[in-house]
């Protein structure tokens, strides 16, 4: 949705194929449900088609959307045969513009997927403030279908975001946990109603009135098991995957203990690896935990890349409740959330912000130590990233899977076709099958020198001076390994650029692994890394390719 947004001309049009006109009928079902004569808000409103139609019938409709090319585009298109009561504005979801039990009705098709699992809390919080007693949410969504509908839904999903990703487009998020919301939050289900095996529906939520309640609630997720063989073989799955799957669990509050008002809290991500961690380290003390929504993702990768930044922190204390079970005002971040959460300016982003931002140690195990002494300056082996040899252990599986799967995987099994075609032409091809897994070598002996020698590259904070160096390294290593394989020096000589360049990217995309530098520092370098690098790769694969037919 967010590549068609960028083209509201033709919006309408490429969404109603995106979903085989299934977006038409959504519309037309929420038509059904709405009478006239009411106040109604449209949150998203996209092109205006739907609150156009809710007003001609009469009602009186305000219809928000963030994107100032989808209100313009509404603009041009507005009702003008008729006297309407129809206003478009731009608005989001944390401010809604109308007053407090105003609103008959608040509709939204197809933008929870747009939001955040703390978005789509925030949004049920605002609207029930909004909605009058007894007032309704209509909403159209895509969700995740139950049954073997969902692996379609998956694979589907999965081919979309691949496309996405090529296109360097946000993908949207899977309303995966959106049902558990309503209730706490004071809402009810009235009507479902389903297309498409359940991957989009339709609801009618009603806000809940009671004499108990008077403010929407706040919802908590399950406390999630740290210990166990379930837990362990997660943080397994964690290691020998890559780190390269986001791997969530639901953000949120969490409890370590029995905590109380006075407990610390200690804020980290919803990255599940990251979370055992915590949970594990805090084992015997009372503390709220609180998992900002960084999308899955570590802590360290997530303040790099804008998922753990003041917008995430802000949101969790928004959407949690946090302030409402403590009297503490700080919130303890982890030393590696510090390259995206900027505490200097937090409250000038927030007014409101009620917390106070400190960093507490790099490393989970440390944090018993840290809550008993509080210490006014932290030792440096609290503050500083040590790349130890265990660190670069794992390091070195987590990377080596990382490549493997993401970068060569496709590649190889383009080559394994190739020669096996050929094979049938030139029978002598056959022994060149064996090369591919001398390739695969290379690639496990060049992250291995990489991982174990890291150190003497201790010199330099830059990563392409560091590539050079492990360039040089190895095509010594490399070179000399074929050599005694082939018995040939010229083999390894037509091989020398790809072992160079196996290095020279290797180290590049080992910068995330060792927290030997800045997110800042790493992005000054790109530009300059991305030039040296295509020329490497492209002299690399001819020469090697050359060498590869002919010996």
């Amino acid at each position: 949705m967010r590549k068609l947004e960028q083209e509201p001309d033709t919006y309408d049009e490429k969404f109603t194929a995106l979903t085989k006109g299934v977006n038409i009928e959504v519309k037309d079902w929420i038509l059904e449900r709405i009478g006239t004569s009411q106040s109604i808000l449209e949150v998203g409103c996209g092109t205006g088609d739907l609150a156009s139609k809710i007003a001609l019938k009469g009602n009186n409709v305000l219809a928000i959307d963030k994107n100032f090319q989808m209100i313009n585009n509404a603009m041009k298109n507005y009702p003008t045969d008729q006297d309407v009561k129809l206003i478009y504005q731009i608005g989001t979801i944390k401010e809604l513009p109308v007053e407090e039990n105003s609103m008959d009705l608040i509709v939204s098709t197809f933008m929870l997927s747009e939001l955040g699992p703390f978005e789509q809390q925030i949004f049920l919080r605002n609207s029930w403030r909004m909605l009058k007693p007894g007032g309704k949410i209509l909403i159209g969504a895509e969700f995740v279908p139950s049954g073997f509908w969902k692996i379609i839904f998956k694979i589907k999903r999965w081919w979309f975001k691949k496309k996405l990703r090529r296109l360097r487009i946000p993908t949207t998020s899977l309303v995966k946990w959106f049902f558990d919301y309503m209730e706490p939050i004071g809402f009810k289900i009235n009507i479902e109603k389903k297309w498409r095996h359940g991957s989009i529906k339709a609801l009618e939520l009603e806000k809940i009135n009671d004499v108990n309640r008077d403010k929407p609630g706040y919802y908590r997720p399950s406390q999630r098991k740290s210990k166990g063989f379930r837990s362990q073989m997660q943080m397994y799955k964690c290691i020998f995957t890559g780190q390269v799957d986001h791997l969530p669990i639901e953000p949120g509050i969490y409890q370590s203990g029995k905590p109380n008002e006075k407990a610390p809290i200690i804020v980290t991500a919803n990255y599940i690896y990251t979370y055992i961690k915590v949970m594990r380290a805090l084992k015997g003390i009372d503390a709220w935990v609180l998992c900002v929504d960084s999308k899955g993702i570590n802590v360290w990768c997530a303040a790099r890349g804008d998922n753990f930044g003041n917008k995430q922190v802000i949101e969790a204390v928004e959407a949690s409740g946090i302030t409402g079970v403590t009297t503490k005002k700080t919130l303890i971040l982890p030393q590696l959330s510090a390259g995206g959460v900027a505490a200097p300016i937090i409250k000038s982003e927030s007014p409101d912000f009620p917390f106070n931002i400190l960093y507490g140690p790099v490393w989970a195990k440390h944090l018993p130590r840290y809550l008993e002494d509080r210490p006014a300056k932290k030792p440096d082996k609290w503050k500083l990233a040590k790349f130890t040899l265990s660190h670069r252990l794992r390091a070195f599986i987590t990377h080596s899977t990382f490549l493997l799967r993401k970068i060569f995987l496709k590649p190889t099994i383009g080559l394994l076709v190739l020669i096996f075609a050929i094979s049938f032409l030139n029978p002598l091809w056959i022994d060149k099958f064996w090369r591919i897994g001398e390739i695969w070598l290379w690639i496990l002996l060049t992250n291995a020198l990489i991982a174990f020698f890291f150190p003497i590259t201790k010199f330099t904070r830059c990563f392409i001076k560091k590539g050079i160096v492990y360039g040089i390294l190895n095509v010594i290593i490399l070179g000399g390994l074929t050599w005694f394989i082939h018995d040939s020096i010229i083999v390894s000589l037509w091989s020398i650029g790809l072992y160079f360049w196996f290095a020279f990217f290797f180290t590049m995309s080992f910068s995330g692994y060792s927290m030997e530098t800045s997110p800042g520092e790493i992005q000054e370098e790109y530009p300059t890394f991305r030039k040296i690098n295509l020329p490497l790769l492209i002299v690399g694969l001819i020469l090697a390719s050359v060498g590869f037919v002919l010996f």
